[in-house]
């Protein structure tokens, strides 16, 4: 990631790719095609970003590396801690390393949905803290256990951090361990209103490179439960009211929304994520209001 940031002289563009049901080979399709409509990159989950659910790290890691065998362009593979041992997260990321996939975004994860056992199961051996200090730690060629690695592994850590209006005590502590366990570089949890990043933004105050992650709104209904799910002023009464007075048009509405957004954050971010890649035509529109590179 940061060989990527290093040689874009712009903002950079990137979309989440979540498989459905699991189809690996449709995703790797999907992020082929929005390759093609101008990602510079790939964010692999195995659920969407503008809700906290679960994610399998395995099959983010699997699906990670079929796509940049697909596409042939950097993929990030989302890696979370929710009902993994050490152990397992150490395996599962090296064996990942092994096949390319070197870039990832740390975050805590939550639990699976109802009904599924591992809820029950699972809990948190680490936390996103202690899975960015086993990176660092395998990057300088020691494992979780003290041992020494044949090499040392290179990978670029991203954490995923949340974007809101306000951010208490507690929320600045998180960002700065996180920060200060040795991430490169954050993603942001999905931001309707550059009022949410301000804060955020003035808190990393350039320590780190930070990508802003964006969600086309695809009703007004999804909008008000966004509303009522995030803390307040995550999503604007404005934003809400532009999709009512959409009507039937709420969707359409909501995607520009979401370009007009992307061309502010990207003003003061590195780059814009947007939360799916099945809309290859929406990635082309978001590339083409986004600054270019300068010729040299």
């Amino acid at each position: 990631m940061r060989d990527v940031l290093a040689t874009s002289g712009a903002p950079l563009l990137g979309a989440y790719v979540v498989p459905e049901a699991g189809d690996r080979e449709s995703a790797a399709g999907a992020a082929a095609a929005v390759r093609a409509a101008g990602a510079d990159l790939i964010v692999t989950a195995t659920s969407g970003p503008e809700h906290s659910r679960y994610t399998s790290t395995n099959q983010s890691i699997d699906l990670a590396a079929a796509c940049q065998k697909h596409t042939g362009g950097p993929a990030l593979a989302t890696v979370t801690t929710w009902s993994r041992t050490v152990m397992a997260l150490q395996a599962h990321l090296l064996g990942g390393h092994a096949r390319g996939v070197t870039r990832l975004v740390c975050g805590n994860g939550s639990a699976p949905g109802s009904g599924d056992r591992a809820q029950a199961d699972g809990r948190w051996a680490v936390d996103a803290v202690g899975l960015i200090e086993l990176l660092r730690g395998l990057n300088e060629g020691v494992d979780r256990y003290g041992l020494r690695l044949d090499t040392p592994t290179h990978f670029d850590i991203g954490v995923r951090l949340r974007a809101v209006p306000t951010l208490t005590a507690a929320d600045r502590g998180r960002i700065r361990s996180r920060i200060g366990a040795g991430a490169h570089f954050v993603v942001t949890s999905p931001v309707y209103t550059r009022r949410a990043l301000d804060a955020l933004l003035d808190l990393v105050d350039g320590a780190v490179p930070v990508l802003a992650t964006v969600h086309p709104l695809r009703s007004l209904a999804e909008a008000r439960q966004l509303r009522s799910e995030l803390p307040a002023g995550c999503v604007p009464d404005d934003l809400v009211n532009r999709l009512e007075r959409a009507g039937d048009g709420a969707a359409e509405e909501g995607g520009r929304i979401a370009v007009e957004l992307a061309a502010c954050l990207a003003e003061s971010t590195r780059g814009i994520i947007l939360s799916r890649a099945d809309r290859p035509e929406f990635v082309a529109g978001v590339r083409a209001v986004l600054p270019r590179p300068v010729a040299g």
